[in-house]
């Protein structure tokens, strides 16, 4: 006995449905076309790649990871930033928080120890819940809110409001502690567009080094 077009209609739609799960659970996961763009970043770059590490994003405390918990880094590539100062380590992540992916994040290794963290946030960006966070001074157009304010404000010079301004709008947070610089960018931000991210967040490393090294020099 053959099925009636109405059987096979409904055969039709419970498969069509069913592409449309999976292709979402993939894309959910840091699958398709992301997770090849990113081998296909590294393996040109000479960088490693990671499916998965649940231990990176727990290296850093402020901005999301704070927000919203370390979680997990997916489609991870690892690697040297080239700049006119020498290479420096950086990192960029799908960062999945609760089970689900939120965010871009891009880390970019300052070379020396910073006194203390600055979250940078757009007007655009929700205020930090962090009780260890003060609200300080605009940095271009930025607000800095910062964990202690006389180690931090030699840093917040013309340089850094610069190299802040020039990351785009399209990156609301970003924030500087310990001996790392970073940002989050939107899930749909193109590899083109993250190793602009990279260079921005190196200069805005550099900034930070050299208000350090002027604060430095005061103190002696």
């Amino acid at each position: 006995m053959g099925l009636s077009s109405t059987t096979w209609f409904v055969i039709a739609v419970i498969a069509l449905l069913l592409g449309a799960a999976l292709l979402f659970f993939d894309r959910s996961r840091g699958g398709g076309g992301g997770a090849k763009d990113r081998r296909r970043w590294a393996a040109m770059r000479g960088w490693e790649y990671l499916d998965t590490d649940p231990v990176l994003p727990s290296r850093w405390r402020y901005g999301t990871i704070h927000q919203g918990g370390p979680g997990v880094a997916r489609n991870l590539i690892s690697g040297d930033v080239p700049t006119p100062d020498g290479p420096r380590q950086a990192y960029v992540f799908d960062h999945e928080q609760a089970g689900r992916l939120n965010s871009v994040l891009v880390a970019v290794q300052v070379q020396s120890q910073l006194p203390a963290a600055v979250e940078l946030r757009l007007p655009s960006a929700p205020l930090p819940d962090d009780a260890g966070l003060d609200l300080l001074e605009p940095v271009g157009e930025r607000y800095a809110f910062v964990s202690d304010a006389e180690a931090v404000r030699p840093l917040l010079t013309s340089r850094l409001a610069d190299a802040s301004d020039a990351v785009g709008d399209d990156v609301e947070l970003l924030w500087a502690e310990e001996s790392w610089v970073l940002a989050t960018a939107p899930l749909d931000s193109s590899p083109e567009r993250l190793q602009d991210l990279l260079a921005d967040l190196a200069e805005v490393a550099t900034a930070l080094e050299q208000g350090q090294n002027a604060r430095h020099r005061l103190d002696k």
